[in-house]
Parts: C-alpha cells; structure tokens; sequence
C-alpha cells in the first residue's frame, strides 16, 4: 500500500517488511476482543495473515520480511539489528571506499517464533450445593423415612432419624444400640420413690433389687448417671410389645419400645422405635437440640437458652453446652470453630456406621455384592435420592434398589461422598465409572471431584514414566458423554500438547475420533502447522544461504592484491 510512494520519495531508502501482532496467531481472540476497548472492531480469524503471505509479499517486493510480537518480547531485537545493517549496506553502495562498511552482513534471516505450550486447564471444584447444607434442617422439619418418634409431655410427637442422633451424640447411640426385637423379653420395673423425680414412676431395677431372678441377662446400654447396673429378665409372651423402662439409666429418658406408627409424611405405617421422654422436656428447648444434632447450629436468638443448655448436659451433648455459655456470655463467633469440629467428628461416626452396617435401613444391589445404606442421609444430600425414596416408586416402599452396571467400591465411594461431602481414594477404583454413576445421580461437585482425582492419577503415573496417552484417548469421548468436561478439556489437552507422539503411537485411536474432537486437533495442536511449515522453511532457506556464503567466501580468498606475492606452500 505505501511502497509505491516511499520510492516515489524516498527511492534510495532501505525499506523491511514487518508483521506485528504475532502472538494473536495462538491467542485467545474471544478474550483479546474482550479486553479491547468497547469501540473497537473485533479481530476476527480472517484477520489475522499466516508467515507464508508476509513472506510473498516480501518476495514480490523484494525486501527483507520479519515478525514481531511485543507481548511475547519477540523478534524486536532482530528488526532493529537488520534495519541497521540494510542502512549500512545502503551507505556501502554510496561510498564504497569506506573501508570500515565492508564487513557488514546483509539482513539475516529470522528464526520461527514457537508459541508456548497453552497452560493445562485446572480443575475446579464447586461449592457445595446449598441443599446439601439446608437438608438435614428440611429433613427434621419434614421427616420422611422418619424411625424414631418422641413422645413429649405424654401427648406431643417429634419424629427423626437414628442416624442423625446416634452420629452425634453418644447418648443416643447408646440407647439406639438397646435390641428390642424380642417380645417375650423386658425389663424388670419396680415402683421408686424418690424425692428429685416425682414425675418418674417406674424405673429399671438395679443388680441389688434383681438379685432374686433368674435368667438375668445384662444390657447392652452403658449405664451412665444411674444408680446400678441394668438387667433383663425373660417373661411369658402375655406382654404384647417389649417396653424398656429408662429411668435409672437417664434423666431424659422415661421408657423405649417398638410399635408401628403413621408416618406423618407418606401416611403409611412404619415400624418405629418410640421413647418416651420426661415430663419436664419442653417442645421448644428439645427441638432446637435436635436441630443443633442435626445441622451442628444453634441460633443466638433461640429463647431459653438455659433449659436448652440443661436438656444437653443431660444427653452429654457437651457441645451444644459450650454454645450456649457462649451466647450468653457473648462470645458467640467461637460457635462457628464448634461447629465445625462437630461436623469432623459426625463425618467419622458417619464412616464407621457405614463401615458397621449401623442403623441401615435400605441395600443396594450390585453387580458384584450388596451394600448397606441410610434413607435419611441419602434424602438429605441427593435429590435424586431424594425423589426416589419420597415418590410414587416401587423402591420408595422397599428396602431394596438394584443398581446395575455398578460396582461394590463405585457405590462406596458415592455413599462416603453423599455422608461426609468429600472423595475418599480408594484402591481399584474406576474413575470413569465413578463418574458415569455420579452423573446419573446428578451429583455435579462429585463429578469435579473425580475429574480431579483422576487428572492427579494421571499424572503421578507420568512422573513414574508410565505411558498414559492410550489412556487420556480412552478417558476423552467418555468424559464427554457423561459430562465431565472438565477432564475432557484436560484430556484435549495433553493429546494437543502431545500430538506428534500420539499419532506416532495410537494414529488410528486418534482417527476414530470424532470430527469434532479432530478439527479441536487440528487447530489447538501443538507445534501448530504453520510454525511446523515454517521451521523447514527456515532451515531450506538458511542451508542455501550457508552455501552462498561459502561460494562467496572462495571468491574472496582468490583475489589479491597485485604486488601480493604467496609461496606454492601456503598456495
């Protein structure tokens, strides 16, 4: 466009060729045109002009051409290097005696700019869901699966969930861990007199009291703050349910028994364990120490905060009671550390009922085995979970899902996943499987988790020198199909990084792909094509430069002065 009026105007001038902007031929032009100002007209990929067009003009002018990138601090040395030496050399054609211009080399040619290797994609793991944090609280205020029912003041009921008591108080799980299957067996209860409780009528004999009765068994409940030890004695079968009396052994507790109940939420009738609490537990302080069992939370503006902290002395809820000394002694931002210690410790008593079948109530069958699991933390940390045991399906009234295509270590690692919220890496587990199962789940955050898990896999295994490239071409169109773009894109880019020795290798798995994934090759491979076609050009052209030189270098060996005069020797 102006070489017409520079020589116009300036007919002796040198003149090079220069293309700026080189690192847009590997950028991000979303991003640049993003960080453009707003006026600005958007760089499209037609703008951008491969080296071989740079180079035909220059050809066709005849004058130097070279690159330039200011971003990356490339080739600004070399334009302003050669610049100099075509104005020395232009000087040297006007005033050729000068001595001091004849060792100036013409401009040199320019080596191709290789792009730097992209970043590999991170990894990263989204927040957990709110429903996963409000569904313990939702659980409790609407208690479906509900296997515990409180009897308050002899008329008020309270559902929950076993589960969530027995993993964060001990209390509790003592008193859930009490077999009440046998009908024909119950505790001996004696009439007490005693002058602190008055409201407690009957109680648990003492191993003094029960000295006279045979067959005595006993109990598999800790005492704790009792006044003896707990025995059991065989009775007839004229008892129609086996009720266990708790005075003795609680002060919050008055008796234990099974009985089927209504289910306050699906209506239908459910087997139960039924406790019947004393008569001084009042509804308000009780439910918020459930919820504070359930959710690990105790709200500052919850009203009688001293019947709450006297309810968890009496459950050793010790926690809770630390809570509330620090409410009222306004020092309530050290609730948050409980808080979380008190999920750590729920997340390990979680495990090690999952580990010991505790207080199960639904089994998974697999394709190789069965697993044991709990309603109602399923309900509260899946919603796919969720609809299945609260709607209108077969497995909603049975204890029993079939899981095909699944196996035992896969469900496990789901099952700690929905408890605790975090992967536990386990030997012989499938990522790829573990994903296709959390994707059916619909557990989002899982599949970033495992996508994350196997990304580090992958690598730990590289660093040892394993070849993994067969591998990430197995995981790419998998990941893709189950939504874990995440690793795809992690997977796209290892085969992008690594493409020469990938087709070296696995050239027919890499043609099987898909014509999306191979235009994604094509364009994001790296060296990239135009820098590949560069590089030989450059070495072609520097050979014959090397052999001009070297032509050039014979002639001038040749000529000497006239009055020089050499011996054959050294001729």
């Amino acid at each position: 466009m102006w070489y017409l009026e520079i020589k116009h105007f300036c007919p002796r001038t040198p003149v090079i060729l220069v293309g700026c902007q080189l690192d847009l031929r590997y950028a991000d032009l979303e991003a640049v045109n993003r960080a453009r100002r707003p006026l600005a007209r958007p760089i499209k990929p037609g703008d951008i002009l491969p080296p071989e067009r740079g180079r035909d003009v220059a050809k066709e002018l005849g004058i130097p051409y070279y690159e330039t990138s200011v971003f990356d601090q490339f080739g600004i040395k070399d334009i302003f290097d050669n610049a100099i030496r075509a104005a020395l050399i232009s000087r040297r054609h006007l005033q050729f005696w000068k001595s001091h211009l004849r060792k100036v080399q013409k401009p040199l040619l320019q080596a191709p700019f290789l792009p730097p290797k992209a970043p590999p994609p991170l990894i990263k793991i989204p927040e957990c869901p709110s429903n996963n944090r409000d569904g313990p609280r939702q659980l409790l205020e609407n208690p479906l699966c509900a296997d515990v029912m409180f009897i308050l003041q002899e008329h008020i009921h309270v559902f929950a969930h076993k589960i969530y008591l027995s993993t964060s108080s001990s209390k509790f799980y003592d008193l859930f861990q009490m077999d009440l299957s046998d009908e024909s067996s119950c505790l001996v209860m004696t009439v007490r007199h005693d002058r602190e409780y008055p409201m407690r009528a009957l109680s648990l004999d003492t191993e003094e009291d029960v000295a006279v009765l045979p067959n005595l068994s006993p109990c598999s409940l800790r005492a704790s703050k009792s006044d003896g030890t707990l025995k059991m004695v065989n009775f007839n079968r004229q008892h129609h349910r086996t009720k266990l009396s708790l005075g003795s052994w609680s002060k919050a507790f008055y008796s234990m028994y099974k009985e089927t109940v209504v289910n306050p939420v699906t209506g239908s009738l459910t087997p139960m364990t039924v406790v019947t609490m004393d008569h001084s537990i009042q509804l308000g302080p009780f439910s918020a120490v459930l919820r504070f069992l359930y959710t690990g939370e105790l709200d500052e503006k919850e009203k009688d905060l001293m019947k709450i902290a006297q309810i968890a002395e009496i459950l050793e809820v010790f926690d809770l009671r630390m809570m509330v000394e620090n409410i009222m002694n306004e020092e309530g931002f050290m609730n948050q550390e409980i808080t979380k210690a008190f999920h750590v410790r729920k997340a390990n008593r979680i495990k090690e009922c999952l580990a010991k079948n505790n207080f199960t109530d639904v089994m998974f069958r697999l394709d190789d085995g069965t697993i044991e699991a709990h309603k109602p933390l399923l309900i509260s940390s899946c919603d796919w979970m969720a609809a299945l045991f609260g709607g209108s399906f077969i497995e909603s009234a049975n204890n029993e899902v079939s899981f095909p295509n699944t196996s035992r270590v896969c469900m496990q690692a789901v099952l700690e996943y929905l408890y605790t919220n975090q992967l536990s890496p386990m030997a012989d587990l499938d990522p790829m499987e573990l994903i296709a199962l959390a994707n059916r789940l619909c557990l989002p955050r899982l599949i970033a988790l495992t996508e994350q898990y196997a990304v580090a896999e992958l690598l730990k295994a590289s660093r040892v020198g394993q070849d993994i490239d067969g591998e990430v071409l197995t995981y790419l169109e998998l990941s893709q199909f189950h939504n874990a773009n995440q690793l795809a894109a992690w997977c796209l880019h290892h085969i992008c990084t690594h493409y020469n020795s990938i087709c070296a290798n696995y050239l027919k798995e890499v043609k099987s792909k898909s014509a999306e994934n191979q235009e994604y090759f094509e364009k994001h491979r790296w060296p990239p094509v135009w820098y590949l076609k560069e590089e030989d050009h450059y070495q072609r052209v520097r050979k014959e430069r090397e052999k001009e030189d070297q032509v050039l270098k014979k002639h001038y060996s040749r000529r000497r002065w006239c009055f020089w005069s050499t011996s054959p020797v050294v001729a």
